[in-house]
């Protein structure tokens, strides 16, 4: 399948920090590919490495097949992007800051202000269009920076953290119109939100140390955990140092970690959690819960030192 973003080899470092180091992957045309990552993982920076904001140390880039540093003036024409920080013009009103982003895109002043209308109303917040952004709020600035990034209807969007700082009716409101992206467009989202990702990414990464680990469908990653299940027994008061010496007699029983009163751990065999529930019936065992491992738990696995 025809791939909208590739990157070959990308390297980039800052203050003798590595950022990415020899990153490769591509994004699929017309699909929705999500990178996690731990703060400073380098997601952020392959958004913006993408869009020219920063120059890559090595390697190569394409945006629709087109080199994004040789040919930058087309690709920036065809990508919307919306960044974490907020960078609105503060001496235009609201509609005014989007007005601007899309005659800058190519479209014409009578369409430019309808779509940027248009999209305020979508979002419930037309009422904002005539104020400037320092005397509304961060999670309408938010909307409206998303809005910039769409306004264009550009092939290929760019979202770093998209929802982050909004309400969950706000969050559902801008994935309703990035669903209407899907079957045109490409986009390639950063998030921390691991539902949102599990929920409507086509694929997802895992970034980490500058480089993916892993890298495709929510199934896919999930089958690489090969029957791995997270148990949790909580109590109704902390157990005592013995039961922990019990436990690390069972080396098969992975990660334990005690939250609070709840005792957390994981094991590839349904014995090894008999075990540990025997053991903690000798204190105030109140509950228990078992689950198939989903997208957090691989996630904390390979960014925190593994579930071997």
């Amino acid at each position: 399948m025809e791939a909208s973003i590739t990157l070959k080899s990308i390297a980039k470092t800052f203050n003798n920090n590595t950022l990415l180091a020899d990153l490769s992957f591509g994004v699929e045309k017309a699909t929705t590919f999500a990178l996690i990552g731990e703060n400073g993982s380098g997601k952020s920076t392959i958004l913006k490495l993408l869009v020219g904001i920063v120059e890559k140390d090595a390697g190569i880039a394409y945006i629709n097949g087109k080199d994004i540093k040789n040919r930058s003036i087309e690709t920036r024409s065809v990508t919307g992007y919306m960044p974490q920080n907020i960078d609105l013009d503060n001496e235009l009103s609201v509609i005014e800051n989007l007005i601007i982003s899309a005659r800058l895109h190519g479209l014409d002043s009578k369409l430019a202000k309808n779509k940027s209308a248009y999209y305020l109303e979508s979002l419930g917040i037309i009422h904002l269009a005539k104020l400037n952004p320092i005397d509304i709020s961060y999670g309408d600035k938010r909307k409206i920076m998303f809005i910039r990034s769409i306004v264009h209807e550009p092939d290929v969007l760019l979202l770093d953290e998209p929802t982050k700082g909004l309400d969950p009716h706000s969050r559902n409101k801008i994935w309703d119109i990035i669903d209407k992206f899907i079957p045109r467009k490409t986009v390639l989202f950063s998030t921390q939100n691991l539902e949102e990702a599990e929920k409507y990414a086509d694929r997802i990464a895992i970034l980490h140390e500058g480089n993916i680990k892993m890298d495709g469908t929510l199934e896919r990653l999930i089958e690489t955990t090969h029957g791995l299940s997270r148990y949790v027994l909580s109590f109704t008061e902390p157990p005592s140092d013995i039961f922990f010496e019990k436990i690390k007699e069972n080396p098969r029983i992975l990660k334990p970690s005690l939250n609070g009163l709840d005792f957390e751990f994981y094991s590839r065999e349904k014995q090894q959690f008999f075990k540990a529930m025997s053991i903690a019936l000798e204190f105030s065992l109140s509950d228990i819960e078992l689950s198939s491992c989903k997208l957090r738990d691989l996630f904390i696995g390979l960014t925190d030192g593994g579930l071997e």
